[in-house]
């Protein structure tokens, strides 16, 4: 169970002397009316329901092709993926060109 900093009240409540003017009740203990008015004008959206946009990405990426999940997404998913093999590749050759460099010199 996670403590919280109301639970310390009590006991801030003996040492008040000391902490004087420093301790006050923090402003953010109740909600201001502005904020329960906006959160009174927030659109309800029912639970359970997909939106068209979601449920045709979700039609595209469940869709039994033999693909891998980040291949699903096109050209780009596949540009972005090879890059990531090439560039890996130059970073480990790099990285044995600089140490073998310091052994063998």
């Amino acid at each position: 169970m996670q403590r919280n900093w109301l639970s310390l009240r009590p006991l801030l409540r003996g040492v008040g002397a000391e902490l004087g003017v420093f301790y006050t009740r923090p402003h953010f203990i109740r909600p201001s009316v502005a904020a329960l008015m906006h959160a009174a004008a927030a659109p309800k959206r029912q639970p359970g329901k997909i939106t068209p946009k979601m449920e045709k990405l979700r039609m595209k990426f469940q869709e039994n092709n033999d693909k891998p999940i980040f291949l699903k997404g096109g050209v780009m998913d596949n540009i972005i993926y090879r890059l990531t093999w090439v560039l890996c590749f130059l970073g480990l050759a790099g990285d044995l060109h600089l140490w073998f460099g310091y052994i063998l010199a």
